[in-house]
């Protein structure tokens, strides 16, 4: 079927291109705007069933004015100096003059003299929006109230800040924007610069730019399709992640056809050949890389399929533009970078040509040393890989998504602000909500409110405030500590959950707010990570032993990548928590390295383990295929590697903790598997293991190669 492919695509080159460009055009004009189709509201993301949920929809029902999005709009002195009688009633006007200017998407400003701090240096006026958290009229909304308090205060030594999940919500966003901007410019300028000096061409350090550029739009257009078919909606973090995704995994697949197109020509020239070699070159390499970039692929789809199994809306939606992405640059891949390649013929390693094989590489003396002693290597990989792998068991979370957010944010400063003179949890309040099934009696709500302030972890509980209908009440809780904290989420989750349920005898209790809400994303995680882990496992080893007709082999890669992603978790474990002092690693790290470091990972493997196996099917001993696999395709893992690398080392200029977590994760599993795992662990193991790992394959009659030479060209 590849070879097929390959004759058609080098045989039509322009039709080839041309489907493409309108194809491209008509996906760019005609397919929505993603944004439209992006949130970070978590909420959105849980499924009914949880009792954060429950709580919200109790709170649309019945207190419809006080459910949406929420803030606080922090007022203190510029010169740090406690609130004069004076200040204190203009801090109080203020919440009057905002709430007379009829904000669109706010529905209230209130303050009261509850709202001034103990220690008198502050005041937290309540603010709540007209919609959630990245609802548009909710986004619109707060630059305007930030800037109309700004000019209230003007001239009165008051300075205002407005902090809580709407604000923090737009103060993300605009992250993100900034994100992808610094990702984008960073990722181009990696690719153009390794490439540009690994084949020498300007040609070459340009093209998959422009490729994965025209790529990148199209998938975008796709993804916003699918978000619009199946009515679903994608996080903020998506399009920051498509990005290193399509030019990370893009630029190794162009990569995989460069080098063995590469090796071909020079074989051919090294053989004497004078004929115009570069179409047959091309249909060559296409064919046999075809079949490494096409499972390659389907591996990484797979990993992100698993995800659609998760039950947690941030994970499921992640998956429809992960698969777009890579399905779509496996197409081009096959089709749209050889039709370019046949068109540019010679001129694409213009000006120095492809260059001739250098017997004395780095490489080349690794792959000698492997075939001599594979213990030797399999011993220190291993031990290097186990020790950073031992640092794994201290991964501790973190759901602080403020506190990832760069510290000059807005809302970060003023819940810096709110919390020198307020409990850390007054930024986010805990609701429990009570719901009987007729008129409710106010004092059957005392044992719950008692119960409540009885819990360690519990700074105050406010009066219970009864719906209009007197059917329901709303209690906010106020934490000690910071709403976002483990702490918090720990309270929570039992004694504060424990404590209301079944306090009102006849009466339904659900606990929500943004610490709930936090407090089930946590739960179902957990549950999502033991189902797509497995899922995943088990899928990538059936594509491998389907790709390798082996039993060991798949057997092996799989252990090597399970150990790579383990080793990267203990990396990522001993910078932050260890060297930077962070409080927790972002909770999604674990199960989106996963995916990244096991998919991404698999490919160099599954590009040197089948050279190991076409070279042992050729007839080579296991040792003297190690030798010429790693002489030959680890110079190709190790530049993709290396661009991959650092392209994903990009998030890391980002300013988001999260994304500097994830990009320093990948790029180190990237950096293991390139560097460590392909091309000198898998080789080892093949060496060691000898016939017994490509069973039951059989090979051809073998090879002498006491000389120490391997074909001009192979087969």
């Amino acid at each position: 079927m590849f070879a097929y492919i390959a004759r058609t695509v080098v045989a039509h080159p322009w039709q080839i291109i041309a489907a493409w460009v309108v194809a491209a055009i008509a996906v760019i004009l005609f397919s929505p705007s993603l944004d439209d189709y992006t949130t970070g509201n978590q909420q959105t993301f849980l499924p009914s069933s949880f009792e954060s949920s429950e709580a919200q929809a109790v709170g649309n029902q019945y207190f419809p004015s006080l459910s949406g999005a929420t803030g606080s709009l922090v007022v203190v002195r510029a010169d740090d100096a406690p609130l004069s009688p004076a200040d204190q009633q203009a801090a109080l006007n203020l919440a009057t003059t905002l709430q007379n200017s009829a904000i669109p998407g706010v529905v209230s400003v209130q303050g009261s003299p509850t709202s001034l701090s103990t220690d008198g240096k502050a005041a937290a006026l309540q603010v709540v929006f007209g919609g959630q958290p990245g609802d548009d009229q909710v986004n619109d909304a707060v630059p305007v109230l930030r800037d109309q308090a700004g000019q209230q205060l003007n001239g009165t030594g008051l300075v205002s800040g407005l902090t809580g999940n709407a604000a923090i919500q737009v103060d993300t966003t605009a992250a993100y924007d900034n994100a992808d901007k610094v990702i984008t410019i960073a990722t181009v300028v990696v690719i153009l610069t390794l490439l540009g000096l690994i084949f020498r061409s300007p040609v070459i350090a340009v093209l998959p730019v422009l490729v994965i550029g025209v790529v990148l739009a199209v998938v975008t257009g796709l993804t916003a399709v699918l978000a619009d078919l199946f009515d679903f909606e994608v996080s903020t973090s998506l399009q920051s992640i498509l990005v290193v995704v399509l030019f990370g995994v893009g630029t190794d697949y162009i990569v995989f056809l460069l080098f063995r197109y590469r090796e071909r020509l020079r074989q051919q020239a090294a053989a004497g050949s004078t004929a115009d070699t570069h179409r047959e070159a091309l249909v060559f390499s296409t064919d046999v890389v075809g079949r490494v970039i096409a499972s390659s692929a389907l591996t990484v789809i797979v990993a992100f399929a698993a995800l659609l199994l998760a039950k947690l809306g941030s994970l499921t939606t992640l998956a429809p533009g992960l698969i777009v992405a890579v399905a779509v640059m496996l197409v081009t891949a096959l089709t749209l970078i050889p039709a370019v390649f046949t068109v540019l013929g010679r001129h694409l390693f213009w000006p120095l040509g492809p260059g001739h094989d250098s017997p004395h590489t780095l490489f080349a003396s690794i792959g000698a040393a492997i075939g001599r002693r594979p213990a030797v290597f399999a011993v220190a990989v291993g031990v290097v890989l186990i020790a950073l792998a031992s640092f794994a068991s201290g991964y501790k979370s973190t759901y602080n998504t403020l506190g990832e957010l760069p510290s000059d944010t807005p809302s970060q400063q003023a819940f810096d602000t709110l919390g020198q003179s307020f409990p850390a949890g007054a930024l986010s309040p805990t609701q429990v909500y009570v719901v009987a099934p007729g008129p409710l009696d106010p004092a059957s709500l005392t044992p719950l409110v008692t119960a409540l302030t009885q819990v360690q972890g519990v700074s105050s509980v406010a009066p219970p405030r009864p719906s209009q209908d007197g059917r329901a009440a709303l209690v906010n809780v106020i934490l000690a500590d910071d709403p976002y904290d483990n702490s918090a989420l720990d309270v929570v989750e039992g004694p504060i959950r424990d404590a209301a349920h079944g306090a009102v005898p006849g009466s339904e209790v659900v606990v929500g707010g943004q610490t709930s809400t936090f407090v089930d994303v946590r739960a179902q995680l957990a549950k999502d990570t033991r189902l797509v882990f497995p899922v995943a496992a088990v899928a990538i080893a059936l594509i491998l032993a389907l790709l390798l007709l082996a039993v060991l082999a798949p057997l092996n890669l799989l252990i090597c990548v399970a150990l790579t992603f383990v080793a990267t978790l203990g990396a990522v474990v001993l910078l932050f928590l260890h060297g930077l002092g962070y409080p927790g690693i972002d909770f999604s790290i674990p199960i989106v390295l996963y995916l990244f470091v096991v998919a991404i990972g698999t490919d160099y493997n599954i590009l040197l383990a089948s050279r190991l196996r076409e070279e042992f099917r050729n007839g080579y001993s296991s040792r003297d295929a190690a030798r010429i696999a790693v002489s030959n395709d680890a110079p190709t893992v190790a530049a993709a590697g290396l661009i991959l690398a650092l392209t994903f080392a990009s998030l890391t200029l980002t300013g988001l903790a999260n994304l500097a977590e994830l990009g320093f994760g990948v790029a180190i599993g990237v950096a293991i598997a390139a560097f460590a795992m392909a091309p000198m662990l898998v080789p080892s193991l093949s060496a060691l293991e000898g016939r017994a790992f490509w069973w039951p394959s059989r090979q051809k009659a073998a090879i002498d190669t006491g000389d120490e030479r391997e074909p001009a060209v192979p087969r």
